[in-house]
């Protein structure tokens, strides 16, 4: 077999990139997974107080998930303080489909 310079580039890309990614996605899917702990524990730690263990207190799981996120982030006044320099928009997401879930 005669070993040409494009199978070395091939080779040499392989060799390189497969360490990378063996770095990039047990870290993408540990993230993944503590995001999942995580929007329990926001939710019992900021929301429940007010919302109800079940989310069931002044929260209308009819919404648009776009709208109650906005309302996560930005807050409703005068008793519901925003969230936007505490949580990412994935987050706030995430709490709402949290939310949604616990009235099921």
């Amino acid at each position: 077999m005669i070993i040409t310079i494009d199978m070395l580039k091939k080779l040499a890309v392989v060799l390189l990139a497969l360490p990378i990614l063996a770095i990039i996605l047990p870290t993408a899917a540990a993230r993944a997974q503590s995001d999942g702990a995580d929007v329990a524990g926001t939710y019992k730690a900021k929301c429940a107080m007010c919302h109800g263990q079940k989310a069931e207190k002044s929260f209308d799981a009819t919404k648009e998930d776009a709208a109650l996120t906005d309302a996560v982030l930005k807050g409703i006044k005068p008793k519901m303080p925003s969230y936007d320099q505490k949580l990412t928009p994935e987050q706030a997401k995430a709490l709402v489909a949290y939310m949604k879930s616990l009235g099921k």
